[in-house]
C-alpha cells in the first residue's frame, strides 16, 4: 500500500493496489471544494487532523433498505478528519449561512433534511459503521476508531443558539461557531506562511 501525503494540505492519499474489497472513494478525485469547507479544513489541519473533503460513504442496497431509504444516494461528508494519536475520525458538517437567518434548531427534527445525519439516528448508526469499514479497510484509520460528530456553523439563528448548544451537549456532539473560527484565525496569523486558504485569510485579517 502506498501513502502519498501533500505537505501543504496534509491530505492523505492511499493506493490499495487493488486489494480493497469495498468501494472506497478516491480523495484525489474530489469535486471543487466549497470555500467555507476549505477554510474549516485548514483550521482542523492546524489541530493535527488529516482532512478529506466531500468524502463519500457508500451504503449497500441492504443498508438502504434497512433504514427505509432504498433510493438514498451516497452520503457525502463535508469534511472527514482523522487524528492518529487518538484514533479519532471526525464527521464534520459545515454550514456557513453568512447572509441568511442562520442555522435553526427546528431543522434538526427533519430526518430527511439537510441535517439528517444528526436527526436520523438509524441512518447515522448505519452510515457510521460503513464509514469505519471504509476508513479501516483502505488504511486511512487504525482499527476500531472513535467517531465524533461536529457541526461548524458560520451563523446560527439568535433564537436557536442556546437550544442548539443544549441539543449538541446532550448528544455528545460538538458545535463550533464563528467565534471558534475567529479565535483560530487570530492564533494562526502568527504562524509561518503556507499556501493554505485558512492561512491566507488569517494573514490578511491581521492587516485590516
Amino acid at each position: 500500500m502506498a501513502i502519498d501525503t501533500n505537505r501543504s494540505s496534509n491530505t492523505l492519499c492511499i493506493d490499495g493496489g487493488g486489494m480493497n474489497d469495498v468501494d472506497v472513494p478516491d480523495p484525489r478525485k474530489a469535486d471543487a471544494m466549497n470555500a467555507f469547507e476549505e477554510l474549516v479544513a485548514g483550521l482542523l489541519r492546524r489541530e493535527g487532523y488529516w482532512t478529506h473533503q466531500s468524502y463519500k460513504v457508500v451504503l449497500s442496497k441492504q443498508d438502504k433498505v434497512r433504514i427505509g431509504k432504498p433510493s438514498l444516494p451516497r452520503i457525502e461528508i463535508d469534511i472527514l478528519g482523522y487524528r492518529a494519536s487518538t484514533n479519532t475520525l471526525l464527521w464534520v458538517e459545515c454550514k456557513s449561512y453568512l447572509d441568511s437567518t442562520g442555522v435553526s434548531l427546528s431543522n434538526f427534527d427533519a430526518e430527511n433534511g439537510r441535517y439528517k445525519i444528526f436527526a436520523n439516528r438509524k441512518l447515522r448508526s448505519v452510515a457510521t459503521k460503513q464509514l469505519i469499514l471504509q476508513a479501516t479497510k483502505s488504511g486511512l484509520a487504525l482499527r476500531d476508531p472513535k467517531v465524533a460528530y461536529w457541526l461548524v456553523a458560520g451563523h446560527i439563528a439568535r433564537e436557536s443558539r442556546l437550544g442548539l448548544q443544549r441539543r449538541f451537549d446532550s448528544e455528545g456532539w460538538i458545535l463550533l461557531t464563528d467565534e471558534w473560527i475567529a479565535n483560530h484565525l487570530k492564533a494562526m496569523a502568527g504562524d509561518a506562511y503556507e499556501d493554505d486558504v485558512a492561512m491566507i485569510v488569517a494573514k490578511l485579517s491581521r492587516t485590516v
